[in-house]
Formats: structure tokens, sequence, C-alpha cells
């Protein structure tokens, strides 16, 4: 049943955009944010991240569900390295942009639908 079913969000981050999909399915979305290209310094503010989060969440996300998505954000260290603190702020940026609980990672390659697959089933 669609209403109940909580919807898994897979989030790459990029240093100019995230890209996202629901898991087992094929569609994914782009969408730019230039506040993460700034790597000179730790990133302070998020508001405009949230902003592009929210707007990615919400394309993603059913049309009406009872039950808010989760979300695993993957930083793949060839584009992006966060910080300890960058990845705290992530986390709470991604949660007040629309998801449940978020996850993340820094494996060095793309996670396969068959692991995202095994993360579901442990929810």
């Amino acid at each position: 049943m669609q209403l109940l079913r909580r919807p898994f969000i897979y989030i790459q981050v990029y240093p100019d955009h995230f890209t996202g999909r629901v898991v087992s399915e094929s569609r994914s979305v782009r969408r730019d944010c230039y506040a993460l290209n700034n790597r000179r310094s730790e990133l302070k503010d998020f508001s405009r991240i949230r902003e592009s989060l929210r707007s990615l969440i919400k394309e993603l996300s059913p049309g009406f569900s009872l039950r808010r998505p989760v979300g695993l954000m993957h930083f793949i260290p060839e584009h992006y390295v966060p910080t300890q603190h960058e990845l705290e702020a992530f986390k709470k940026t991604a949660e007040r942009a629309g998801v449940s609980f978020c996850w993340m990672s820094k494996w060095e390659t793309p996670h396969t639908d068959q692991e995202l697959e095994e993360v579901r089933r442990a929810l």
C-alpha cells in the first residue's frame, strides 16, 4: 500500500549540484546548488542548500503519503569531501528539508541498487 510505504531517497552530493532518485525507480532529479561550490572554507550558510534539497525531495516524494521519506546522502570523495561538522549540518539540513531521517555515506563509489535495497530492508 503506497500510503503507508516510506519512500527511500538516495541523494548524491557533487560540488555544484545534487542528484536524487527513489530507490528501485529509474527516474532521477538534478538540482543545482552553487552554495556547495565554495571549498575555500567550511560551509556555514545551509539555507540555500536546504532550499535545493527541499525542492528535490518534494519532486521525488509521492503526491500523498502518511509517512515522510527516509534519505541517504552520499558524498563521493573524488567529487566532494565534507568535514565532520559539515556532515552533521547536512544531516540536520536534510531532515529540515523534508526527510524523516537521513544517513550519511562517504563510500568511494556510488551505491548499487542491491546495497540500497539491503538498507531499505533494514528499516
